[in-house]
């Protein structure tokens, strides 16, 4: 009886153990490093630009002299975003 569970049972285990801790020690640093979609302040609106920034130095994000900010809301171009020298 003890043979059977070493043979089966232990393996098993083992297994189901491994695939339990692969996804309890999943990082979380690829949330913080994904890109966000830019916005700049034109002609009194908030406009899609096309850079994507990181927010991970202090490095102001730019696009053609003007500042990248996220969250569009219609005309508020609501906080700053930053790069690491992308």
């Amino acid at each position: 009886m003890k043979s059977k569970f070493f043979k089966f049972g232990l393996p098993v285990g083992v297994f189901m153990m491994a695939i339990g801790l692969a996804f309890a020690s999943e990082s979380k640093a690829s949330e913080k490093e994904a890109f966000v979609t830019g916005y700049i302040f034109q002609a009194g609106q908030c406009r899609p630009a096309p850079k994507d920034c990181n927010n991970i130095s202090a490095t102001p994000c730019t696009y053609l002299g003007n500042q990248v900010w996220s969250v569009n809301n219609g005309t508020s171009c609501a906080a700053m975003l930053f790069h690491n020298g992308l």
